[in-house]
């Protein structure tokens, strides 16, 4: 029997789509990436998907008969069981989409969907830093924060399919607006965005660092080379920021006591200084759970929402879900 799986990556900006041998370490045997060129709409981004199967497969050799499944990890909120996209940010005309059974249709393969935090997080425990335990809690640092929960080795999806959304939860009641419309989710202070307004309210509030004649060009990642660098303000957001993850983490330790914390995404680019800080907060929030979870960086980097797409198609064939 085949081994073989195809793991789907849907993003704003990009598409992947990899063929994955399971029983070779989840092996990538061919990878398609294409711009998702979400602003033509639903109908198109979901052909460009399908068109985009066909074209690994037909890159590693392969075709339907010797792929077993495909996985698609979608940002926003699905229908796990029955395959369908209820929303995504980001990307307009989505709106309950069966995006599993017309992808069946278009390529032959059976077909699964799930959150792509879930998938990234599912593949990093699989395959990456999460290997070895069976508890394990993933963080993804961008725009935006999610995140991933795996309980006795299975991943934690909830009664609504909207389980690990870290990003929204609370750190300071009535704190900074979110984009979901509360007020102090951990995403308004940590994520990229929050780290470059943060750092521009520094300056106005008259903070001196070189990076000032750049603040209308601002990336995370100049802040975080500042940090790197010595500049003072640089380095102060860093460890609020390293802070600010922390306090969630260690909210998560608290009720689901994981053994190890993967955080992924371009930020872990602020490297030991943001790590430092979250450990640190942990350690003191907690007289348990936060201390002896570890803290550590993805090791899979752009292929974990890939190999978690396709080894959770994997779990679920071998499960007999029904879509």
């Amino acid at each position: 029997m085949s081994n073989l799986f195809v793991g789907v990556e849907l993003g704003g900006t990009n598409l992947r789509c990899a063929v994955i041998d399971e029983a070779d370490g989840h092996k990538l045997v061919s990878r398609y990436e294409t711009p998702t060129a979400a602003h033509e709409g639903c109908n198109a981004v979901v052909k460009r998907i399908g068109d985009g199967i066909i074209a690994a497969m037909k890159e590693a050799g392969v075709g339907p008969d010797d792929v077993r499944a495909a996985g698609v990890g979608v940002p926003g909120p699905i229908d796990q069981l029955r395959g369908i996209v209820h929303s995504t940010p980001n990307m307009p005309g989505w709106n309950m989409v069966p995006l599993a059974d017309i992808l069946q249709k278009a390529t032959g393969l059976k077909t699964y969907v799930e959150n792509d935090a879930n998938c990234a997080g599912w593949g990093e425990y699989v395959a990456g830093a999460g290997r070895g335990v069976r508890h394990m809690m993933m963080v993804t640092l961008g725009t935006g924060i999610g995140g991933a929960i795996i309980i006795d080795g299975k991943l934690h999806i909830g009664r609504d399919g909207a389980a690990g959304e870290l990003g929204h939860v609370c750190i300071i009641d009535g704190g900074l607006p979110c984009g979901c419309g509360a007020r102090g989710c951990v995403e308004a202070y940590a994520s990229a965005t929050a780290v470059v307004r943060r750092f521009i309210h520094y300056l106005d509030d008259g903070w001196h660092s070189p990076l000032h004649e750049k603040r209308d060009f601002l990336t995370s990642y100049d802040i975080f080379t500042a940090a790197e660098a010595g500049d003072p303000v640089a380095l102060r957001i860093v460890e609020e920021t390293g802070h600010f993850l922390g306090v969630m983490a260690s909210d998560v330790a608290e009720l689901l006591n994981p053994e190890r914390c993967v955080v992924s995404g371009g930020m872990i680019q602020a490297g030991e200084n943001l790590f430092n800080a979250m450990r640190n907060t942990c350690m003191t929030r907690n007289q348990h759970p936060g201390r002896t979870m570890e803290i550590i960086p993805a090791a899979l980097g752009g292929n974990a929402g890939l190999i978690g797409a396709a080894d959770q198609a994997k779990v679920k064939l071998a499960a007999g879900d029904v879509i």
